[in-house]
């Protein structure tokens, strides 16, 4: 399924080979400094975005990240689980904040949007975090925090914020970054660093200007957010050629990075690096919105919908429109439709789920996996009424035209399957200076593992926050 393409062996090799020296330097830092700090004086997170498991796992392609396989086999890594939907910013705010997406109130990359109103905007605004985070925690306890890129950040409430954003990918943007960020941090960091910095920017500006930051700032906390190799695996392909060069750049990129911030030195600060989900290929198409409109539910001419998927890539989420009620009846008929027409699709209400294997028009007949169908509302989005999914090479359309079910021309690479399917098992890393060690099963560990490294204490609360989003 995963291919190492011959024609680049040669080129890795070669460049690996040259930077065995700066892995042994490492090396013996690593064992040199290891366990001698007793005192945390400053935390990195730093993300990689879209690192699948199984490039570990796979001893094939450790040689194209020799520095991080030198971390790993030194401390060791945890192949975690992500969340449902396995997606960047859901994923994220769980790492902030402990919470699956129906608790903290990111439930996709993009708001449930079917008639593009919102001219595809993303999920960029910190308001909608419906749960403390890390960073308010952070203030809470008097410590500073520092931030280049990580998702859902605008307006947060950070000492030193560089957010996530973009409208259109193009110079005009830096304005915009420039406005949203930290009072005149976007212009300052653009100068020190000699690049400009927004979303097209490579990871290697992200780092230096994260270096910048530690070092000028000296935050208690920084989040660093890289996207290279997640560009290059939806583009390419997971274990594709120019994923894999890409892989070995960025490798390098951090290891810099890393040495930078004196990392693994008795002084130095804690590390945790994390990912947000794995990575599967599909080659065909499911439209279950298509059913929807012929059915009735969407209406394109008056801009309306009692019902609509919204499509995370490997999962769809039924959502009703406003106020709307519909019978478990009409439900049953719609997803027995899609059932009939998507081969490998498979359906989670809240008590059941229902493959297309074994489903025929008026079938109610089901298989019951009790840890999947438990409490979606509470874990996926509280408004769900089912979920679509697949394990097998199935990508799920948001869009209302065309066939319910197509094959795809090219590979579809990205994401968004069930956080149960192997492929979506992501990578934990975590270094304490004071030789503790910490659990770290899901991306959600994060919170907790931070919160103890910082020594942060949670004050009570009066109440949860309530969502006035529909």
């Amino acid at each position: 399924m995963y291919v190492r393409l011959v024609s680049s062996f040669g080129f890795l090799m070669v460049l690996c080979g040259s930077l065995s020296l700066e892995a042994k330097t490492l090396q013996k830092t690593l064992k040199n400094h290891a366990g001698k700090s007793t005192k945390i004086r400053q935390t990195i997170v730093l993300s990689i975005d879209g690192f699948p498991a199984y490039y570990w796992s796979n001893p094939k392609y450790r040689s194209y990240f020799p520095h991080l396989s030198e971390l790993f086999q030194k401390y060791g890594v945890s192949e975690i689980t992500t969340v449902n939907p396995s997606v960047t910013y859901p994923a994220h705010t769980s790492m902030v904040t402990g919470k699956d997406p129906a608790e903290h109130g990111i439930y996709n990359n993009t708001l449930s949007d079917p008639f593009e109103k919102n001219d595809g905007g993303w999920m960029w605004y910190a308001e909608d975090i419906q749960v403390p985070t890390l960073w308010n925690l952070a203030k809470e306890n008097r410590k500073t925090t520092a931030n280049v890129f990580w998702p859902v950040t605008v307006g947060a409430d950070m000492d030193w914020n560089l957010p996530q954003y973009w409208r259109k990918k193009i110079p005009e943007d830096d304005k915009l970054l420039r406005v949203l960020s930290t009072k005149d941090l976007h212009k300052e960091a653009e100068m020190v660093v000699g690049s400009p910095l927004n979303d097209v920017s490579k990871d290697e500006v992200k780092l230096k200007t994260a270096t910048w930051l530690f070092h000028k700032k000296k935050p208690d906390l920084l989040f660093v957010y890289t996207t290279d190799l997640d560009s290059n695996h939806h583009g390419f392909g997971p274990g594709s050629e120019k994923a894999l060069v890409r892989l070995v750049e960025l490798d390098k990129a951090i290891f810099s990075f890393l040495q930078s911030v004196g990392a693994f030195t008795p002084k130095g600060p804690a590390i945790v690096i994390v990912s947000d989900h794995g990575f599967h290929s599909a080659d065909s198409v499911c439209a279950p919105n298509v059913i929807l409109k012929q059915k009735g539910y969407i209406n394109d001419e008056v801009g309306t919908y009692k019902l609509t998927f919204k499509s995370s890539g490997g999962t769809a989420i039924l959502l009703p429109g406003g106020n709307v009620k519909v019978t478990p009846d009409e439900i049953q008929t719609i997803v027995s439709a899609i059932l009939e027409s998507c081969p490998g699709a498979e359906w989670i209400s809240g008590t059941e789920v229902t493959s297309a294997k074994e489903t025929k028009v008026g079938s109610t007949e089901s298989l019951h996996l009790h840890d999947d169908v438990n409490l979606l509302q509470s874990k996926i989005h509280p408004s769900a009424l089912g979920v679509l999914r697949t394990s097998e090479k199935l990508f799920f359309s948001g869009t209302r035209k065309g066939e319910v079910f197509s094959k795809s021309q090219n590979p579809i690479h990205g994401h968004g399957y069930w956080n149960g399917l192997p492929e979506m098992k992501t990578i934990g890393f975590v270094y304490d200076p004071r030789g503790k060690e910490h659990s770290f099963q899901s991306v959600k560990d994060v919170f907790g593992i931070i919160k103890d490294m910082l020594g942060l204490k949670e004050k009570k609360t009066k109440g949860p926050r309530v969502s006035t989003k529909p």
